[in-house]
């Protein structure tokens, strides 16, 4: 109880960590049930899409190094990033552990010397360096472009993007600045009205004259960094309902725990007019002796042991509680009474408005063949007085 409730915690903090943690060499995250249609693949295939969306969501919020320094359950997604794999991780996590803190991304390949240059180059735009974890407790003064996703090879490019929008926002010229106001232009750029109307296609001409190349790509992902540097594209957290909260602590989906459904319990414990049992989630399921069978006459300690495994139905949920009451008596397993509705997939289950327009349709034909059908008076045993539809049926 104690593992799951640090490893909820842990989810609301970082759910991109807390799943990452269960890629490891056991690959856990393949008993999580993410869709029901899941049993279709192999375990492999399975885990190579589960690979390929935690590389797109880790390279998209970056890992803050100094922060994983200081719990290192966050360097779990760390394998994920662009350029590195389980092992490159591993090297640099306990090198980054080991040095405390970092205070610029140049730092991992010179002095940390845990990654060559071909690798560092890959995965240098997606290693954040802020100013948390100890970093925080110096006076150091961080590069701001070490927390956003654009390269190091493109920092000369930003800072002059960043110098040229800032001095039209002063309304001075470039050269009239101070080096204190130059430094400080990224940061007062950020998110300003004159970098988000910047033309692009216009600034990167005067940028290709000057380096002979053209570089509008990279300026354009440039301005959109500044803009929304690691921009975290989830909701804002709310507070999970109770349906939420329940089937997040329980592990089961509504589909596989609605009322109606047949499940197996483990009996564990016989009590007096109830029996306490143990689905498979670990869920507690009671059943009363009136759900227990149709007849009136019997004891539940003759009918039912601890450990014994029966076949029940849903009767209904209580989520408060946390609890499912069952019922295993013939009559309510043979009734469709309390048999579940399942949603229907509208890209798989055909519309019932359309089918029964369809069969509508079908009975007016039908009708107006009879209609216009002309029956002839022809006397013979095997003649029969029938429509061509109805003939070749």
């Amino acid at each position: 109880i104690v593992r799951r409730a640090v490893a909820l915690g842990r989810y609301l903090q970082n759910p991109l960590a807390m799943v990452a943690t269960l890629c490891g060499p056991g690959r856990e995250i393949l008993s999580w049930k993410l869709n029901v249609l899941e049993s279709y693949l192999t375990p492999d295939e399975k885990y190579e899409m589960i690979e390929q969306v935690l590389v797109d969501v880790t390279n998209q919020v970056g890992i803050d190094v100094n922060l994983a320094a200081c719990h290192e359950w966050l360097f779990a997604p760390l394998q994920f990033v662009s350029g590195l794999g389980p092992r490159k991780a591993s090297s640099l996590q306990r090198a980054v552990v080991g040095a405390g803190r970092i205070y610029s991304r140049k730092e991992i390949p010179m002095n940390l010397g845990v990654l060559k240059r071909n690798v560092f180059m890959n995965a240098a735009g997606f290693l954040r360096v802020r100013g948390s974890g100890q970093a925080a407790l110096g006076n150091h003064v961080l590069d701001l472009l070490d927390d956003t996703r654009i390269h190091p090879e493109s920092y000369d490019l930003a800072r002059k993007m960043a110098k040229d929008v800032y001095a039209e926002d002063v309304g001075q010229d470039i050269n009239d600045l101070d080096e204190d106001a130059q430094e400080m232009a990224i940061e007062q750029v950020r998110g300003s009205v004159n970098l988000k109307r910047l033309d692009i296609d216009a600034y990167s001409g005067s940028i290709e004259l000057h380096l002979g190349t053209s570089k509008r790509e990279t300026l354009y992902d440039i301005k959109m960094e500044l803009l929304h540097g690691f921009t975290d594209w989830r909701a804002p957290y709310s507070e999970p309902t109770q349906d939420e909260e329940f089937y997040m602590i329980s592990g089961e989906t509504p589909e596989t725990l609605a009322e109606g459904r047949l499940v197996q319990a483990t009996v564990r414990r016989v009590q007096g007019q109830r029996i306490f049992c143990e689905l498979e989630s670990g869920l507690m399921g009671l059943i009363s002796k009136e759900d227990f069978s149709d007849e009136r006459d019997f004891e539940l300690t003759e009918r039912v042991a601890e450990g014994s495994i029966v076949t029940c139905k849903i009767k209904f949920i209580r989520k408060d509680r946390h609890q499912v009451i069952l019922t295993c008596k013939g009559s309510d397993l043979r009734n469709n009474r309390l048999q579940s509705k399942q949603p229907k997939d509208p890209y798989y289950a055909e519309d019932e408005s359309s089918l029964q327009n369809d069969l509508e349709k079908a009975r007016k034909e039908k009708e107006l063949a009879k209609k216009s059908f002309k029956p002839r008076m022809i006397v013979h045993p095997r003649f029969q007085n029938v429509t061509a539809d109805e003939a070749i049926s």
